[in-house]
């Protein structure tokens, strides 16, 4: 390549307002708009995006916001007024590099339960498409990669491994002195999250700032939702496990200047 070309095409990156060393570099600044209705958090939006990556991710993000305002309104509709949605949002990474959310909706539309859920939705800040998990982590974490549909009729991706589930539940809720009624329930919820799989349950995945690593999580039965906890698999287990250096250096650096509380 000349150095014209290479020239011409550094210049082409500074006017579009970013250079590839730029592209994804570093956290992303968020804006949290009004909300979609009461107790119907909407989706945060990357603030004045950079380039046409950021920007594809913000219509994005307003596409699933449309979604979920229809499917409120859906509900309402079939329960005569009387139904309810609320949505809760966690932005659990804001770069580099990737741009992470856990969504957890609860829906009553009639029937004798309410309905609860969490979906999981990542974007790469580079291509402005969410994450390619089998391209970030080996074939024995992605296992079967599949969509699977949220309540509000969001199609997301899930992970179903015999490995990840192993590491799910080496993660979840360990055994501590806590008094007798806990920890039984503890117990019943180990054995809901353990036992009942002929095939591995279909995990969301998304990655976790503060608590550094990967978080997964997956739908139970409502008589157990309660115990549908997440756990996070830290990045030293990851890195053993052979995920991808991009993954691990993006989640490490963004845990490094993440405070907790």
């Amino acid at each position: 390549m000349s150095c014209l070309v290479r020239g011409l095409g550094a210049l082409a990156l500074l006017i579009g307002g970013v250079t590839l060393a730029e592209a994804g570099d570093g956290p992303v600044r968020l804006q949290v708009p009004a909300d979609l209705a009461k107790g119907l958090a909407a989706l945060p939006r990357i603030a004045a995006p950079r380039d046409a990556a950021e920007e594809a991710i913000n219509a994005a993000l307003a596409r699933l916001d449309a979604k979920a305002r229809k499917a409120a309104a859906e509900c309402r509709k079939e329960s005569g007024g009387r139904g309810s949605w609320e949505r809760t949002v966690a932005v659990a990474m804001r770069g580099p590099r990737f741009l992470s959310y856990a969504i957890t909706d609860s829906a009553f539309c009639g029937g004798a339960h309410p309905n609860a859920g969490t979906m999981a939705i990542v974007y790469d800040l580079v291509s402005g498409a969410p994450v390619d998990w089998t391209t970030l982590l080996p074939p024995a974490l992605t296992g079967q990669v599949a969509l699977a549909t949220g309540m509000d009729g969001t199609r997301m991706v899930t992970l179903a491994s015999r490995r990840l589930h192993a590491l799910y539940l080496a993660g979840y809720r360990p055994k501590t002195d806590s008094p007798k009624a806990e920890a039984a329930e503890d117990a019943a919820c180990r054995e809901a999250v353990a036992s009942g799989f002929d095939t591995p349950p279909a995990m969301m995945a998304w990655l976790d700032a503060r608590e550094g690593g990967l978080a997964l999580s997956f739908d139970l039965p409502h008589a157990v939702q309660a115990c549908a906890d997440a756990v996070v698999i830290p990045t030293a287990v990851l890195r053993q496990e052979g995920a991808k250096p991009l993954l691990l250096q993006a989640v490490e650096a963004a845990h490094a200047t993440t405070a907790k509380p």
